[in-house]
């Protein structure tokens, strides 16, 4: 008897030793007492339930057979995250001890039972024993559908499949949902409605009316799950739209499939008024939109900028001047809202409206990609990305080509139009994956725009094919595009030149199997760069435009202009920002039209208000420190570029709205 004594001392010393890990050990021992295991100190649960979960000790806890059900209905309730996910995993391996799954049921999804039963009806249990496998399942079903237990319930009408009837059906894995409807609690109705096997009941009287059952109940919980559903949709409803859309309407009387339902924006629990949101309504319907809109409940209002991607313009903007600050919070938090709208929101009342707009805005966004910039963080016009001397020279006479040197560059390159593409093809090869090959790439995601080459190089394809796309289909180009692909060429045969510098201005190492020291290879070279600038050399060279001319008398001036907004701290960009959006894009656009119309200047200069909007992209990246940034800051600079080169050439009206955004932020023109 002393012995005895003795033990059972030994045991609760050990259970209450002051290190949990240690203490924790007890309950993995099968030969420990019932009465020392059946009550463990907090500091031992709380470990098993956080860093036991990782080490291994709640697996050994949950697998000692001597563990009281009522110590694992206590972990299985507190468990959350990787212990409920570790306590569930062991006691589904272990299907057959039902008892176990019973007090484990709070930490098993209902995912994680259906797929349990699954097994047993088709799996590898059922391959190996039937028998066994059908006695099992049987009292699996049995023990959650008849438990006390209100989360049993709530799993078995979650997770078995259904059929209707009087009666369950356990021998064949199936339970009946008219049975499981009238239970009278409120979390077993609303896991019916979630169980996908609801939507494949038979559309007899007892489905139907299983159905109405759900939709109709007092409860608004049970009411909302059962439209998110889709319950009150049949699959003859489903069979009429596609008849419909296949042009052989078939007619549903839905009074007769005794399925007619309200609307849900007239049930009085928001909850539920919510699901004629979330299930969708039409762009077009504005009835049922101004309705949302006059809903009193701030939840149904807040859900259509939440779960409405179908949300129209005019609710948007309804919903940005909500009185309640939770709705503005949802407009200002959503992927979905246009976001000259969340540009608004940034200077919002409340605060909490505006730290949401700011987190949706991508210029507090911390970014890692540094835009490709000139090293001296000097805005250069045009923006080269280097100071080579060529390119430069190549960059000026790109933006003051006229029609009549377009027209001239394009008869010069097709003269040698196969000799380019095959020097083309070998300076691409050579280039191969190198930062002036990347660098060259970057050009032409600008370039492509400026031209509006018809065969833009996308980032998501190899770097050499990037380099290759724009000349697809040069041979039976017009004039238009034949003179701008003789510029691309010059761009890639400078690039090719030894001792070309990338944008950090050092010459890029180059290997021996690039550019090796023979004497032929050198020669190839050279005859290249003279294929692919050649045409360039012999129209547009040389050039009287320097750096200081090459938008007109007043570039130095432009240059000021962006190099100050390029360096404009975050409170005075959101007023740029701000601003341009304020305006009415009917009258920007007349006003910008007439600004392209400015900047080509006395010459008639074809692309030099491309090159401008590019080079105000180039200020907008530095300014936001993200590439690529919003056009509408770009588009403000521009406007603010083209005023101070050609503003005496616009009309007052013009000058005004192009300036204001600008002026707004404080920025001298």
């Amino acid at each position: 008897m002393m012995d005895v004594v003795t033990d059972l001392a030994n045991w609760k010393s050990r259970a209450a030793d002051l290190d949990p890990a240690v203490a924790a050990e007890v309950w993995t021992d099968p030969s420990a007492p019932a009465s020392v295991l059946r009550d463990p100190p907090a500091a031992v649960v709380e470990f098993l339930l956080g860093d036991g979960a990782w080490q291994g000790s709640l697996s050994a806890v949950v697998r000692n057979p001597a563990l009281p059900m009522s110590v694992l209905a206590t972990l299985a309730t507190r468990a959350k995250g990787h212990s409920r996910a570790t306590i569930s995993r062991h006691v589904l391996r272990s299907r057959a001890n039902v008892p176990q799954l019973i007090a484990a049921a709070p930490a098993i999804t209902a995912a994680e039972l259906g797929k349990a039963v699954d097994g047993l009806l088709n799996g590898w249990e059922h391959r190996q024993d039937p028998s066994a496998a059908q006695t099992t399942l049987a009292k699996l079903l049995r023990a959650f559908t008849t438990s006390s237990n209100v989360r049993c319930r709530a799993l078995a009408a979650q997770a078995f499949p259904l059929i209707v009837g009087p009666r369950h059906r356990y021998s064949k894995g199936e339970v009946s949902a008219t049975i499981l409807i009238a239970d009278p609690e409120v979390a077993v109705l609303v896991a019916l409605a979630r169980n996908y096997h609801m939507r494949s009941l038979p559309e007899s009287e007892q489905g139907l009316a299983v159905r109405r059952a759900l939709l109709d109940n007092a409860s608004p919980r049970v009411r909302a799950a059962a439209r998110r559903a889709g319950l009150h949709v049949l699959d003859s409803h489903i069979f009429a739209a596609l008849s419909a859309a296949d042009g052989q309407p078939v007619p549903v009387d839905a009074a007769a499939s005794g399925m007619e339902m309200a609307d849900p924006l007239d049930d009085p629990a928001p909850s539920v008024r919510m699901t004629a949101i979330t299930n969708g309504i039409s762009e077009q319907d504005g009835a049922r939109w101004a309705r949302v809109l006059a809903d009193p409940s701030p939840q149904v209002r807040k859900a259509a900028a939440t779960r409405g991607y179908f949300t129209p313009s005019f609710v948007w903007a309804a919903l940005a001047k909500d009185p309640d600050p939770a709705v503005r919070a949802a407009v200002a938090h959503s992927r979905w809202a246009p976001a000259e709208l969340q540009r608004r929101l940034l200077s919002d009342v409340d605060p909490k409206v505006a730290t949401a707009a700011e987190a949706r805005d991508p210029l507090s966004r911390p970014v890692g990609v540094r835009p490709s910039l000139p090293a001296d963080g000097e805005v250069m016009l045009p923006v080269s990305f280097t100071h080579d001397q060529q390119l430069r020279r190549l960059d000026f006479t790109a933006v003051t080509l006229n029609l009549t040197q377009q027209h001239h560059l394009a008869i010069a390159a097709r003269t040698t139009t196969e000799a380019r593409a095959e020097a083309r093809a070998r300076v691409i090869a050579r280039l191969g994956t190198s930062r002036a090959a990347r660098w060259v790439a970057d050009r032409w995601e600008r370039w492509c725009d400026v031209f509006a080459v018809p065969a833009p190089a996308h980032s998501m394809i190899g770097l050499e094919r990037r380099l290759a796309a724009p000349f697809v289909g040069a041979a039976t180009a017009d004039d238009r595009v034949t003179s701008a692909l003789a510029l691309f060429d010059a761009v890639l045969g400078l690039a090719a030149a030894p001792g070309f510098a990338v944008p950090d201005h050092r010459p890029e190492h180059r290997s021996d199997a690039l550019h090796a020291s023979a004497k032929e290879q050198n020669e190839q070279e050279a005859a290249d760069l003279a294929l692919l600038t050649g045409p360039w050399e012999q129209v547009l060279l040389p050039t009287p435009v320097t750096v200081d001319t090459v938008y007109g008398p007043r570039t130095p001036a432009a240059r000021r202009l962006l190099t100050t907004a390029a360096r404009l701290p975050r409170a005075r960009l959101d007023s740029v920002l701000t601003t341009r959006i304020s305006i009415d894009d009917q009258r920007w656009r007349s006003a910008r039209r007439e600004a392209v119309d400015a900047v080509a200047g006395p010459h008639d200069q074809v692309y030099a208000a491309h090159f401008l909007f590019w080079d105000a992209v180039t200020a907008a990246e530095l300014a936001a420190w993200q590439r690529p940034t919003d056009p509408l800051l770009a588009d403000a600079l521009w406007a603010a570029g083209a005023v101070v080169l050609y503003g005496e050439q616009m009309s007052a009206a013009t000058v005004e709205i192009l300036t204001s955004p600008c002026a707004a932020a404080g920025l001298l023109l």
